[in-house]
């Protein structure tokens, strides 16, 4: 017989088990510096709130490729690039604050072998890698106004600060805001502060499959020596599904889009918008962190494409 009291335990366990199960997707920022030196949109996964504090730690290293020369305009873009990202949040109530600060570096790499290796077994041919040398840095943008602009690599570099507040307004949507401190040097960081706001709706289908859409816009006002040619305001578009295939481990793969950052710079690749498939594994033992195992390609533009990124973190 199911008395009152066992009644309640099976819905507590219930809500606890579809809580459990719809757990949402891991966060993305771009890891380009065409982006990352001018626009701050973002995806934020819905953050839990039985969690008092949720520790992110992620790791990118990616290859970036693009060789693009037009009569009065060209950008090559060949390096290797490594980002750290560390991300603590603070539930409150209904609400949540956080920080995120990243270890950078860009290289001339060593993986340009693979990445060939890669392509001619998938048979996916990228232009620019064909043409470029392996494992040589360059990062190089003519201009129509006849500017010419050479970004150094860097062993190591932080990156923009963000500092994030966020506000669940149901059990499924929230909202969140981050302003960026220009810590980051030319090229690689913003060199102004930024704002970017993303709002989540994250849904369980069913007991293995979870659904998450964001839509957001940022602004970033006018610097430097592309001035001329950068956009101030962004939009931003995601969708992605969460798998959990077996106990706490799932499988997950998000669509995100940003819209261009420059204009009449002469290359469709810095003035084309942005929109790059995440994908990967997320696998939980019964102790310790949640960890990723991904990747990330730009499906467009045809460049200054990310080739590949290689992502692993862990969350607690």
């Amino acid at each position: 017989m199911v008395t009152r009291r066992n009644a309640a335990l099976l819905l507590a366990t219930a809500l606890l088990t579809d809580r459990a199960t719809a757990q949402g997707l891991p966060p993305y920022l771009a890891v380009n510096p065409v982006l990352t030196s001018r626009s701050g949109v973002f995806f934020q996964p819905y953050v839990d709130p039985t969690r008092q504090w949720d520790i992110r730690l992620l790791t990118d290293y990616a290859s970036a490729v693009e060789y693009s020369i037009r009569p009065n305009a060209s950008i090559v873009l060949d390096a290797e690039l490594l980002r750290i990202d560390a991300t603590i949040i603070r539930n409150t109530g209904r609400g949540f604050v956080g920080v995120s600060a990243s270890l950078n570096g860009a290289y001339n790499g060593f993986l340009d072998g693979f990445f060939n290796w890669y392509h001619r077994i998938t048979g996916l041919h990228v232009k620019a890698r064909e043409i470029r040398p392996n494992n040589v840095y360059d990062y190089a943008i003519k201009l129509p106004n006849g500017d010419s602009l050479v970004r150094a690599r860097r062993s190591s570099f932080p990156g923009d600060v963000r500092l994030l507040g966020g506000f669940r307004h149901t059990g499924h949507w929230q909202t969140t805001v981050a302003v960026t401190l220009p810590t980051g040097p030319t090229g690689f960081g913003r060199k102004v502060a930024s704002a970017a706001a993303t709002t989540t709706v994250r849904e369980a289908l069913d007991r293995r499959w979870t659904a998450e859409v964001g839509f957001g816009a940022g602004y970033t006002p006018k610097y430097g020596d592309l001035s001329t040619y950068q956009h101030t305001t962004f939009a931003s578009a995601s969708t992605g599904l969460r798998f959990r295939f077996a106990g706490r481990q799932a499988m997950f793969v998000n669509l995100f889009y940003q819209s261009p950052n420059y204009h009449d710079t002469g290359t469709p690749a810095l003035d084309n918008r942005e929109l790059t498939l995440d994908y990967g594994f997320l696998l939980k033992a019964r102790r310790g962190p949640e960890w990723f195992f991904g990747m990330t390609e730009d499906l467009e533009p045809k460049g200054p494409a990310i080739d590949l990124s290689l992502r692993i973190g862990a969350r607690w």
